[in-house]
C-alpha cells in the first residue's frame, strides 16, 4: 500500500534528478496498477527556471514536470515491486500544448499521466496538467527502457 502523499524528501530517492533539476515537490496520487499518478510543484523563485523578469516560469518547463512525474511513477512502482532499476530514454514527445505562456511564481502545477501503450520496452503516456486548477494543457511522451545487465 502506497501512502501518500509522498513528500519531496523522499521523492529524491525514486528519481534519477538531482540538485536543482529536481522538480516536482510530491505525488498526491498514484495506482501502481493502472500505471497512473498525479504529482504537484508549486512555482517559486528558486526553481531553477524561474525567470524574473517575467516571476515565473516558462510553460516549456512543464514538459519537464511531465517527465519527472512520470520518472516518479516508474520509481515508485520500482520499489513497490522490489524490480531492478533500469535507464529510461524520452524517445518522442508530440501533441504537446500549453494554454499558458507563463506559470507565475506561487502557481501550483498539478500534473496527471497515465501509461496508454506498451510494445516490448517501449511505453507512451499521456499527461495532462493544470494550473491552480485550471487545465492549462498537455501532450504525449514516448518512453524507451533500457533493461540493466
Amino acid at each position: 500500500m502506497i501512502k501518500l502523499p509522498i513528500e519531496k524528501d523522499e521523492l529524491i530517492h525514486l528519481l534519477p534528478h538531482k540538485g536543482k533539476m529536481f522538480l516536482i515537490e510530491r505525488i498526491t496520487a498514484c495506482d501502481i496498477n493502472e500505471w497512473n499518478v498525479t504529482s504537484e510543484t508549486i512555482v517559486r523563485d528558486t526553481c531553477l527556471f524561474y525567470d524574473k523578469s517575467i516571476d515565473g516560469i516558462p510553460n516549456y518547463v512543464c514538459f519537464e514536470l511531465m517527465a519527472q512525474t512520470i520518472s516518479a511513477l516508474t520509481g515508485i512502482i520500482i520499489r513497490e515491486k522490489n524490480l531492478p532499476v533500469n535507464m529510461g530514454f524520452i524517445l518522442s514527445v508530440s501533441a504537446i500544448k500549453f494554454s499558458l505562456p507563463v506559470i507565475k511564481k506561487g502557481q501550483t502545477v498539478t500534473i496527471t499521466a497515465r501509461r496508454t501503450g506498451e510494445v516490448d520496452n517501449v511505453y507512451t503516456f499521456e499527461a495532462s496538467l493544470t494550473v491552480d486548477g485550471n487545465p492549462a494543457g498537455g501532450g504525449k511522451l514516448t518512453v524507451l527502457e533500457v533493461k540493466s545487465l
